[in-house]
């Protein structure tokens, strides 16, 4: 990722804009390691398990997870 300032600063804009980070805990850490039919980037992974364990649809351009055939809303960012 390229980013055109510090992570830091990206992460702290973000963050006053109103996004909320929501923690990764032990539960969603085991629910993304059984995801099934799923690739093994564990980035992707823990996104997933988080979304489907919070009920909230995820905006992605990820064409991995935008084909996974699992129960999850999904908004296709790349329209």
């Amino acid at each position: 990722i390229s980013l055109a300032v510090p992570a830091l600063v990206w992460r702290d804009d973000w963050l006053k804009a109103g996004m909320t980070e929501l923690p990764l805990d032990g539960r969603v850490a085991i629910q993304a390691a059984e995801l099934k039919p799923f690739h093994p980037d564990p980035a992707d992974r823990f996104i997933c398990a988080t979304a489907q364990a919070r009920g909230l649809a995820l905006a992605t351009a990820d064409r991995a997870i935008l084909d996974w055939t699992a129960s999850l809303p999904r908004l296709n960012a790349r329209h």
